[in-house]
């Protein structure tokens, strides 16, 4: 008679599965060369992979903390020093942009002073003096002399004839008093060559004087009645 080893109940389960059944007969089969070893994550005690389940997890937490705020320490120190770096380029930028607009300034300043600008700059748009009000002596002063003068001419030219057109009589229509003439004066006369576009003005035209006859006697103005007037 022949012993037969009994199987147990995993064994007798597995029977019932194909997959598990063919890997139950790979692992009992012993012809020719082959060996069956049980295969896993675990490595065996004298190979260079084993290790035991306690090292397999951190048992230094304090090291492992240590080592995330020396992380954390050197991150914060990486951005303040980038951060000085930016700063200190700005500056150095900075600098550099004043010291730039001072030497531009100062060779300015140094093509002034050799031009002679600065007088320039005192100089008024007109030829004449602001304080004193005076004409400013040379060609420029007496064209604008001449200028000035030409228009209040005209302007008095013209005052004087629409006085004229407005009464020809030579008194007020209202009061009878004489009316006070407006003063002409002398068409001014350049001194100087006129330029282009510059024209001497012509002379007031010669007015008949006024003079009443001898007796002539202005009418009073009519008094007007208040209680008269239409409403």
């Amino acid at each position: 008679m022949r012993n037969i080893q009994p199987i147990t109940r995993k064994e007798r389960k597995a029977e019932l599965y194909r997959e598990d059944l063919e890997k139950m007969r790979l692992a009992n089969r012993r012809e020719k060369y082959y060996h069956y070893e049980d295969g896993g994550i675990t490595q065996a005690p004298e190979s260079l992979g084993y290790i035991s389940e306690a090292g397999r997890f951190i048992s230094d937490t304090a090291g492992v903390a240590k080592v995330e705020r020396d992380a954390e320490t050197a991150k914060r120190e990486q951005m303040f020093y980038h951060r000085r770096i930016k700063k200190a380029e700005n500056e150095e930028q900075r600098w550099r942009t004043i010291e730039m607009q001072h030497q531009t300034e100062q060779q300015h300043m140094d093509r002034m002073r050799e031009n002679n600008s600065f007088a320039r700059s005192n100089k008024t748009s007109m030829p004449y003096n602001p304080i004193s009000l005076k004409y400013d002596d040379g060609h420029d002063g007496e064209r604008l002399r001449y200028s000035d003068e030409s228009l209040r001419y005209r302007g008095a030219l013209r005052a004087e004839h629409l006085q004229r057109r407005m009464t020809s009589t030579g008194y007020d229509p209202i009061t009878g008093e004489p009316i006070q003439r407006v003063f002409v004066p002398q068409a001014p006369i350049p001194t100087f060559t006129l330029g282009r576009g510059m024209h001497a003005p012509a002379p007031a035209p010669a007015l008949a004087h006024f003079e009443p006859s001898p007796g002539y006697a202005p009418e009073p103005a009519p008094a007007y009645d208040s209680a008269r007037m239409p409403m």
